[in-house]
């Protein structure tokens, strides 16, 4: 008896999986742990883009009109120094060095485990298949990075004296573990759409560069990474959600309107406030950040791999 092809699209899957975990987490996460390091030059964008948002967020309560980008970062470096500009280092680098072999393992594993079904493989193109495997694997970050990033905003803002462990203490104290997982949704459709994005345009875009090797696959990243950047919404959603939330000094959750907003809501406002250029609030910097981003976890373990 001879099952249709379908049938062994699951079981496909399964054996590749198992069989594609350990070698991805030995080989691109290692592959993503080289770069950590150089890779904190450019975490100074988070702090830009998330002061930026700030800055409008500030605005609001003095009824002013918010900084430019150029404004937002010439002020930090007036104030505060080029020190400012890595505040929260500690946060993000724990959640660099976790979110990046979540994202790898868990990526690739998808990525491998359909492309290894011949039924997937001759329905669905590759950069279908990369927006996929793209949205699984940044989904599966959030856990990592709703709290991590939260600790990033709190510092930039001023929370806990601007120390990430004053930071955490503040709002371990008044919100408990829940308050870590503020804007969680935020972040999840952001980290799903950000690597979906990234993954999937990259792939898209890639047989149809014609400069060949190693700087086609750098263009084709910095690409994927730079339209990406059409969810800043959800980022920016985030930033206000969390914001809000260890701002907010009332332990009384009801009286604080924020506290029940949902991201849609925190969207809708924003745009009530500041029209639609508001939910892009810092997309300069995070179009820098999110092309380094690329390059280094969709294009450097593709280069990797096929060598």
């Amino acid at each position: 008896l001879k099952l249709p092809a379908s049938c062994y699209v699951l079981e496909d899957a399964h054996i590749a999986t198992s069989s594609i975990f350990p070698s991805i987490i030995s080989r691109h996460c290692i592959s993503y742990l080289i770069p950590c390091i150089p890779r904190q030059i450019i975490e100074a964008c988070e702090v830009w883009k998330s002061s930026v948002v700030l800055e409008s967020i500030s605005a609001d309560n003095q009824d002013r009109k918010p900084g430019s980008s150029v404004q937002v970062l010439q002020r930090i470096m007036k104030e505060k120094g080029p020190r400012a500009m890595w505040s929260g280092c500690s946060a993000r680098m724990v959640e660099g060095c976790l979110s990046g072999a979540v994202l790898l393992s868990s990526k690739e594993a998808f990525r491998k485990a359909l492309t290894s079904s011949p039924v997937i493989r001759k329905r669905f193109a590759p950069a279908t298949i990369g927006f996929v495997s793209g949205a699984c694997g940044g989904a599966c970050q959030a856990i990592i990075m709703t709290p991590c990033s939260l600790l990033v905003t709190a510092t930039a803002a001023g929370v806990g004296g601007g120390s990430v462990v004053g930071a955490a203490r503040d709002i371990w104290d008044r919100k408990g573990l829940t308050g870590f997982y503020r804007g969680s949704k935020a972040v999840a459709a952001r980290q799903a759409t950000n690597w979906a994005s990234r993954q999937g345009f990259t792939e898209l875009v890639r047989p149809r560069i014609k400069l060949g090797g190693v700087p086609g696959e750098v263009v084709a990243g910095c690409f994927g990474g730079a339209v990406s950047c059409w969810n800043t919404p959800f980022e920016v959603a985030r930033i206000h959600s969390q914001t809000h939330s260890f701002l907010d000094r009332n332990d009384n959750d009801q009286a604080s309107g924020e506290e029940h907003h949902t991201m849609f809501e925190t969207m809708d406002g924003i745009v009530k406030r500041h029209g639609v250029g508001g939910l892009f609030a810092g997309v300069g910097p995070r179009i820098i950040q999110s092309c380094y981003q690329t390059v280094f976890l969709v294009t450097i373990p593709r280069i990797l791999e096929s060598s």
